[in-house]
């Protein structure tokens, strides 16, 4: 499995967050919504002014040997926005019939200091 960090930084005062980002895939078939990891539960917490915290998009890697979709952007919402920014990222996702895994972002995490 392969992983995309997606790193939240405030630059106002201090927020609550709690939940997932809302992400999208751009790829060379146009855009792929990412389901939200059902088995993880995110914990509400304050986003202190300056700090950052995280979310990661999990894929299964390309090994196939074909070149598969071409991802080369996330279109991220943080929980409880509406304006979402677009982040350059260059990976491939397989195509198969077989179950190569699961496409999914984990909720945002405090950090841990």
């Amino acid at each position: 499995m392969g992983s995309v960090l997606i790193t939240f930084t405030n630059k106002g005062g201090d927020c609550r967050m709690a939940g997932f980002p809302g992400v999208d895939l751009k790829t060379n078939y146009g855009n792929q919504a990412v389901d939200r990891n059902k088995q993880e539960v995110g914990i509400p917490f304050t986003l202190r002014a300056g700090k950052t915290a995280t979310a990661d998009v999990v894929y299964p890697m390309n090994d196939t040997g074909g070149s598969g979709v071409h991802v080369t952007a996330l279109v991220i919402t943080p929980p409880n926005e509406t304006h979402p920014i677009t982040a350059p990222v260059d990976f491939s996702l397989p195509v198969s019939d077989k179950d190569t895994g699961r496409l999914e972002v984990t909720p945002v995490f405090k950090p841990v200091s």
